[in-house]
């Protein structure tokens, strides 16, 4: 027991200390993200008063940003882009890392995913833990030593965030169990 509070209390302090180290970074990430000069190029545009000018400058600027987009210099993404990655992500990504324009703006795209529901496609492992691979392509492992029956394909899984970065699963709302993403 004392083995476990002090590997525990050892694991906080690790993530205090990560926590700690990628604080200011991220902080200075943030302020530096701001619309891609193309685009703000753009945007000035509108503040030409005379129309012939105005024109010639939009003209340009959506010259320049089209040949931006071929070039994958910048990248325009729909809400439902951005949604499709998040969950892609989940299990990996820790939110707000402003990947996705994280910076309070917009509540709709600070939504968190908190958990999925997906069909398992394939299992493997035995008594160590299974490892489910899902229906959106994603591989799960079980970290924990519950006892599961041998789950089947086309079962349903549901995942969700847990403490500290740790995931739950439950297999049709059966016994839940730690699970890991591991791709």
């Amino acid at each position: 027991m004392r083995a476990q509070g002090r590997a525990a209390r050892a694991a906080l302090v690790g993530m205090a200390a990560a926590a700690a180290a990628l604080a200011s970074p991220l902080a200075a990430q943030k302020d530096e993200r701001a619309a891609p000069e193309v685009y703000a190029k753009l945007l000035e545009c509108r503040s030409i008063t005379d129309d012939g000018q105005r024109l010639a400058c939009f003209d340009r600027s959506v010259s320049a940003l089209a040949e931006a987009e071929a070039a994958k210099d910048v990248r325009i993404v729909s809400r439902e882009d951005v949604k499709r990655t998040r969950r892609s992500l989940f299990g990996f990504v820790a939110s707000g890392f402003g990947l996705f324009g994280d910076d309070g703006e917009d509540e709709i795209e600070q939504e968190e995913i908190k958990e999925i529901t997906a069909t398992i496609v394939g299992v493997s492992g035995g008594t160590g833990g299974y490892v489910f691979r899902l229906d959106d392509g994603s591989v799960w492992a079980q970290n924990d030593n519950t006892f599961l029956n041998r789950p089947a394909a086309g079962k349903t899984i549901v995942i969700r965030r847990a403490a500290l970065g740790s995931y739950m699963a439950k297999i049709d709302g059966g016994v839940g169990f730690r699970i890991k993403r591991r791709s």
